[in-house]
């Protein structure tokens, strides 16, 4: 799958090159033949494709990492022992929000979308691989653009998430939502990406990982493993921080 990713990331980025060469050689041919009419469609043509790359990656890209970013919500779970914990989820279709199964504790947790507190109810949990999608009666504007190709070794990744904060007069947290800067280590696996990293803050679980060039969630936080430096472990250990792909949940409750 990565590798025909790659074919059609290629394609794409010298899609533009070509026409543009293309549209040169016209142009010449044309304008030696006198055909002054074409040279001026010609060059319309030209900016046209240029144009819509620059709209790509100034606009559409930039836009798609916002819709992510807002689309990131509080989660406020119950603990098994008592009392709750700070979690977050991205919206990855109407109503409907991926967060990491840990942090469905119990059969609902609440959402917080604006100033209100939202009940929401699991309808899709995998313990092993740490992924939950979770669905609310209630409507929120945002709405994550979503892939499900695997991102490539070196990739840019952006994970948006809720951090534990100080506490509401109902004892819940008032954390801030915030971004950190990744890089996908390879080899990439079906069920797993491993990222490269700062710390992940508390509440970070359920966060959503956003592939930079694409601006599209690809998958969800669920998991932070501190690296080994001590000389018995060989060759230092980096931190890493784990992430579920979104293409490991069923397609039914993606929709």
């Amino acid at each position: 799958m990565n590798r025909i990713k790659r074919a059609r990331q290629i394609t794409e980025g010298a899609l533009p090159a070509i026409t543009l060469v293309l549209v040169s050689f016209i142009s010449t041919l044309v304008a030696i033949l006198g055909l002054q009419t074409w040279v001026a469609i010609a060059a319309v043509a030209a900016v046209v494709v240029s144009g819509s790359q620059v709209l790509k990656k100034e606009v559409l890209i930039p836009w798609r990492i916002k819709a992510a970013d807002n689309s990131v919500v509080r989660v406020w779970a119950q603990a098994e022992q008592g009392g709750g914990f700070t979690a977050s989820a991205v919206q990855i279709a109407p109503r409907r929000w991926a967060t990491a199964a840990h942090v469905v504790v119990r059969d609902s947790v609440e959402l917080k979308l604006g100033d209100t507190w939202i009940q929401s109810r699991v309808i899709y949990r995998d313990e092993d691989l740490d992924l939950a999608v979770l669905a609310v009666d209630h409507d929120w504007p945002w709405l994550a653009r979503i892939s499900t190709d695997l991102p490539d070794p070196g990739s840019r990744i952006q994970v948006t998430g809720w951090t534990e904060g100080r506490r509401d007069k109902e004892n819940r947290d008032r954390g801030l939502r915030a971004v950190q800067d990744y890089t996908v280590q390879g080899p990439v696996e079906e069920s797993l990406i491993v990222l490269a990293g700062a710390v992940p803050p508390r509440g970070f679980s359920g966060a959503a990982v956003t592939e930079i060039d694409s601006g599209k969630v690809v998958a969800v936080l669920f998991n932070f493993l501190r690296g080994d430096s001590s000389a018995s472990a060989g060759l230092p250990r980096l931190d890493e921080v784990h992430a579920t792909p979104l293409s490991c949940i069923p397609v039914e409750y993606r929709r």
